[in-house]
């Protein structure tokens, strides 16, 4: 197994619905014997119809976490990364479908740079679900996503706030530095957090733009991306930044 794609899920039944359907069409097609899904589902009870979705679906497991709370998405991943089979493993959010065969030439990059953490591009979809048959029009209706409009590319670039989409992680490194950090609950920061740290010690990043994910739309989570719980994420991260840069 090269790659496991971890996707930690609450709610979103009609963004996993298209998502499976991608899936299921590259593993028809051979592209993915490589590859597996990781689906971590942190929420009160199990959905069934996951189960029941993948039964005959190549190199897909799933798990629950019980989660009554905020939804607890570095605990899920850290959960999908100890599942994971992979060389290497990657947060893969479920309103995300590669275009193309941006996943297999992610993967690729990955392999033969392994100094560096290889990241894709997003482009934003105004339609909540897709034919992944027709990806190719759908595409041309998209927009920038917001990681790349001119006050958080400014930061990337001179705050050094790193950042990029679908990280392929080498999944030992990623152990040894420990995972996610669960002090982030809710939405914010875990992202850069996870990136800043695995590149500590001589590693390097590098987004490719002929990486490029469709991101599918969604209303904001309740009990996730809450002023206050996105405040203290990135209050978190700030201090674990400073931390990091301040000289011995």
């Amino acid at each position: 197994m090269k790659l496991s794609l971890i996707v930690a899920y609450r709610g979103r039944e009609s963004h996993l619905r298209t998502q499976l359907a991608w899936w299921k069409k590259q593993s028809v097609q051979g592209l993915l014997d490589t590859c597996e899904l990781v689906i971590v589902e942190a929420d009160k009870e199990r959905s069934h119809w996951i189960e029941k979705k993948i039964e005959d679906t190549t190199n897909i497991q799933y798990a629950h976490l019980l989660n009554s709370g905020t939804f607890h998405k570095t605990k899920a991943l850290n959960l999908g990364l100890a599942l994971s089979k992979g060389q290497f493993v990657a947060p893969f959010d479920v309103d995300l479908i590669p275009i193309e065969n941006t996943l297999l030439r992610h993967l690729k990059m990955a392999e033969l740079s392994p100094h560096f953490l290889v990241t894709g591009y997003r482009v934003m979809s105004s339609s909540l679900s897709v034919d992944v048959d027709n990806l190719a029009t759908e595409i041309e209706q998209t927009s920038i996503a917001p990681e790349d409009m001119p006050t958080a590319l400014w930061k990337q670039l001179i705050r050094q706030e790193r950042f990029g989409v679908v990280p392929l992680f080498n999944q030992s490194r990623l152990v040894e530095i420990g995972g996610w950090d669960e002090a982030f609950v809710g939405w914010g920061g875990e992202d850069q957090d996870i990136i800043e740290r695995y590149l500590d010690g001589g590693r390097f990043l590098c987004r490719c733009p002929e990486l490029v994910y469709l991101h599918l739309p969604h209303e904001p989570n309740q009990q996730w991306t809450e002023a206050p719980l996105v405040e203290q994420n990135r209050k978190h991260y700030y201090e674990k930044m400073q931390a990091r840069r301040k000289p011995m």
